[in-house]
């Protein structure tokens, strides 16, 4: 607690003391907490790792890529350059789940990841009998939570040579191997039969979409009748103001940074979802949530707790 400001006048010394002290616990307290400790073991882990890595070489091409999308409106190389390093270096730091998702007050970051695997396997509905496409899968992380839920068998789809490899591993370690299998394959038109599928899911996926309409026509393809397309995405949202030059910057920040198109509007989504025939069940902002921490407190929880 710090000391009215009247006695730091009367015993100057004393008074920055007092005040100091109980700064000095604060920030010892959260440099020495869970997380903190999760953080500094994650950089020292980077530093290591990638202590040989040519990160110009790499940001070289990152730009280069992200020109070449501009252009031709063909993102996709530059996804594939991104996470030949992203991958491993995001799992490294922030540990197996990479989306964000409400911190809901009172629950670690942990609990909170639990907490949404546990509210989008609920809204997905797959049961036990059913056959799930995760697209856009990564390791596979969200695909093996939603089979131990629901108990579906999943495929996952990624387009990453490493992430296969991997998250087949990964599979095979939590002992889903009987009924999880990641594939190869672009989401915009994949080789599986018509009707394969009894749900389909993305997490963080269709961002990276230059083509909403193909993509939307394809799930529609792969859905058996009365299936079921879940989407969890970063979307512009209606009060978006492309007049605004600080809206803009935001935007074009994210996209820069992950080498994937301008970000959609969430009337993109609705309009190619209606093309597709899809017709919506329910759209809902679970990022606005009464008693939740601010949404991007998910990977920046320290800085949200000194400031």
């Amino acid at each position: 607690m710090m000391q009215p400001a009247a006695k730091h006048a009367v015993l100057h010394t004393c008074g920055v003391t007092l005040l100091l002290l109980p700064i000095a616990g604060y920030l010892w307290q959260k440099f020495t907490s869970k997380v903190a400790s999760q953080n500094l073991s994650s950089l020292l882990a980077v530093l290591w790792t990638y202590r040989r890595t040519d990160f110009r070489g790499f940001m070289k091409s990152h730009r280069a890529a992200i020109q070449k999308g501009k252009e031709s409106g063909d993102y996709v190389p530059g996804v594939m350059n991104y996470y030949s390093l992203m991958s491993d270096l995001i799992t490294l730091t922030s540990g197996p789940f990479w989306h964000f998702v409400p911190m809901i007050k009172g629950l670690s970051r942990d609990e909170s990841h639990v907490r949404f695997h546990h509210t989008l396997s609920q809204y997905l509905g797959a049961g036990k009998d059913d056959k799930v496409l995760e697209i856009g899968c990564g390791y596979g992380e969200m695909g093996r939570q939603v089979a131990k839920i629901s108990g579906a068998s999943v495929t996952g789809l990624t387009m990453a040579d490493a992430e296969i490899e991997g998250g087949n591993l990964r599979i095979k370690e939590a002992g889903l191997d009987d009924r999880c299998k990641i594939v190869q394959g672009n989401y915009h038109k994949t080789e599986f039969q018509d009707a394969s599928f009894d749900k389909v899911f993305g997490v963080y996926t269709l961002k990276y979409s230059s083509n909403l309409e193909a993509v939307f026509a394809e799930m529609a393809r792969l859905l058996k009748p009365g299936g079921k397309f879940l989407s969890y995405e970063i979307l512009v949202t209606d009060k978006f103001d492309n007049t605004n030059a600080e809206h803009r910057e935001y935007v074009g920040n994210i996209s820069t940074c992950t080498c994937m198109p301008p970000l959609w509007p969430a009337e993109a989504m609705r309009s190619a979802a209606k093309k597709a025939g899809l017709v919506p069940v329910v759209e809902e902002d679970i990022g606005a949530v009464a008693t939740a921490r601010p949404w991007y407190t998910c990977f920046t929880n320290g800085v949200y707790q000194i400031l």
